[in-house]
């Protein structure tokens, strides 16, 4: 078990971890609040993700590649693909519903991913995707679901876990990225990361809604020059 995976000793520190990012809102509350083309563009972007996987399996169904494995993971970071994170985050979220528990969800984005890729190329971009999804995974729970949400952004669901919580391990995740050296060809540098934080049921009780809210959390911690955690 990794420093991630460790129950959190101090309560009374994740809490004033939480209250230190949510005060980063208190000035600007009017410009947040789950804004609707958010909700629309988790729900288009779904719709177009199930259609670029059929069309992905279908084509490795005619290369005799490994169907069962594509239907899973993220072939470049052997994460969850967006399908199969939502498939078990909707199960999470029942489970979690019957039992009164809570749900934590982040999301998580590099920061200049644009810039990386006109500085250095697409190929460097894989390798920092790559280098991310392994920060994730060393720094999660066996518990947690972690996926490639997009191109750019990762997500992550974490069972019985609160908002304090959460806030804790995104701020270690996002310690973590920033500390990353990334080489790659005979380049060697860092980047930093942006992080969106929403707990089930108080910010969402539908899986569309809940990634909603994460997701306008990281945009929001993006719109304030990146490099933070931002908590609904």
């Amino acid at each position: 078990m990794s420093e991630g995976t460790q129950p959190i000793d101090n309560e009374a520190h994740a809490h004033a971890v939480l209250d230190a990012l949510r005060r980063q809102r208190l000035g600007d509350q009017g410009a947040y609040g789950c804004r609707p083309e958010i909700l629309d563009r988790v729900r288009d972007y779904e719709k177009r993700d199930l259609e670029m996987i059929q069309q992905t399996i279908s084509i490795a169904s005619a290369r005799g590649e490994d169907i069962e494995k594509l239907a899973l993971l993220d072939p470049l970071t052997e994460l969850y693909n967006h399908r199969n994170f939502l498939k078990e985050l909707k199960s999470e979220l029942s489970r979690a519903g019957r039992y009164g528990q809570h749900v934590a969800l982040i999301m998580m984005g590099v920061d200049g991913i644009e810039g990386i890729r006109a500085h250095y190329g697409a190929l460097t971009v894989d390798a920092v995707s790559k280098v991310v999804a392994n920060v994730i995974r060393e720094g999660i729970r066996e518990v947690d679901l972690a996926a490639r949400y997009s191109g750019n952004e990762f997500v992550l669901a974490l069972p019985q876990t609160n908002a304090a919580g959460a806030a804790l391990l995104a701020e270690r995740l996002r310690v973590r990225c920033g500390n990353q050296a990334i080489n790659h060809n005979w380049q060697t540098f860092s980047v930093t990361a942006s992080l969106g934080v929403a707990t089930f049921p108080q910010n969402g009780s539908a899986y569309d809604e809940l990634i909603a809210r994460a997701w306008e959390a990281l945009d929001y911690a993006r719109a304030r020059g990146g490099d933070r955690v931002f908590c609904v």
